[in-house]
């Protein structure tokens, strides 16, 4: 069977302060052709449907589109809530919809939802696990040991039990890692200090596909057929040295999964440009992609973002560099993300105050922090 693996769609977000309704109206209508000309079977929605938690109108209106064009084309659609939806408002209307081929599972109640299918290698059971804490999973299954999401993940497979000699793809909306390796972000995520809310990659071995949401940017994680998609669309000005893309998976016998990776070209791209502002409008061709500029003049130019708009009048972002200095991007984020609570506390203390802590601060820190760790 093969399948398109969609996540992260965000509709109704905006980058920066533009309005990206036609951009992701345009990327959808892109989407739907690569189902078609892919020959694809069916469509995976790994979450983050919608950018907000009460989506607007011009983002209902836009799933509704989607899905309405791909029913039209008889193609079933598997979907979930990610951390940004209201999983009750994604579901509006599941029951009827489920007759035109949409399954979603939204709402969690308490264990994997299961979609059975089929193609000419036999039957494909479609597991789905919307965006979920802990203490959510705690309630439902109290006789296990739940202290993280690891935990939480492998308690619902588990108890799910699949059947490890036929084939099982799942759907998740979480942060995953490989061990201490952590995915490619983008800055546009919401990821915790500390590796919080990770789960680890063995937590989804049973699954000869796990269809993964959250992270925007295109990768495996562990292994290869454990893969994050990626965005269809740059959602932040850090994501504008990316390419983006869906994924086509084939699923064939037991043990056999393909992917490959198919480009999507946005209706206004976001380009990042750099230099001192005279050449770069010297330099500059007039175009309506979306443009973060970072402008490395010693002194700062008059009304710099008005000139710049006279030649690209997206202009999102506009911000001031010193040449030659790294800037702080996602690597250096990821590796604060990799420090604890006390550690990231200790290097904001030494920097204000230029010592360490004494024998009684790190003694009240270690109550405060046990005191968190028990609330």
């Amino acid at each position: 069977m093969r399948l398109l693996h969609l996540s992260d769609l965000h509709l109704g977000r905006r980058l920066c302060e533009a309005d990206l309704f036609e951009d992701q109206k345009y990327i959808l209508d892109q989407i739907v052709s690569i189902a078609l000309s892919e020959g694809v079977q069916g469509v995976l929605v790994a979450g983050d449907v919608y950018d907000k938690s009460v989506p607007g109108v011009g983002a209902v209106n836009l799933w509704d589109h989607f899905l309405t064009a791909l029913c039209e084309h008889h193609l079933p659609v598997w979907a979930i809530s990610g951390n940004h939806d209201s999983a009750e408002r994604l579901a509006f209307g599941g029951r009827l919809l489920e007759h035109s081929g949409v399954h979603l599972a939204s709402v969690f109640d308490g264990r994997l939802s299961r979609f059975d299918t089929r193609d000419e290698h036999g039957p494909l059971a479609i597991w789905a696990l919307p965006f979920v804490r802990p203490a959510a999973v705690r309630a439902f299954l109290p006789d296990e040991a739940i202290e993280n999401y690891t935990d939480a993940a492998a308690a619902l497979v588990r108890a799910a039990a699949p059947d490890t000699g036929g084939r099982n793809i799942l759907i998740a909306h979480q942060f995953v890692t490989a061990g201490a390796a952590l995915p490619a972000a983008s800055g546009s995520e919401l990821l915790n200090l500390g590796t919080l809310d990770n789960v680890d990659a063995s937590a989804f071995d049973l699954f000869d596909y796990a269809a993964l949401g959250h992270i925007h940017a295109a990768q495996s994680v562990g292994r290869e057929e454990v893969r994050y998609c990626g965005s269809p669309l740059a959602y932040s000005v850090s994501e504008a040295l990316g390419q983006k893309s869906v994924t086509v998976v084939d699923v064939g016998p037991k043990g056999q999964v393909r992917t490959k990776q198919v480009p999507l070209s946005p209706l206004r791209p976001l380009r990042r440009v750099q230099g001192p502002l005279e050449a770069l409008l010297q330099s500059a061709v007039p175009s309506n992609d979306y443009i973060y500029a970072r402008l490395t003049d010693q002194t700062p130019p008059l009304d710099p973002a008005a000139r710049l708009r006279s030649v690209y009048p997206n202009l999102v972002r506009l911000e001031f560099v010193l040449p030659n200095v790294p800037e702080t991007g996602a690597p250096a984020l990821r590796q604060l993300a990799l420090r604890t609570p006390r550690q990231l506390f200790e290097e904001f203390y030494r920097s204000v105050h230029g010592r360490e802590l004494d024998d009684e601060e790190k003694t009240f820190l270690d109550d405060v922090l046990g005191e968190e760790a028990e609330g």
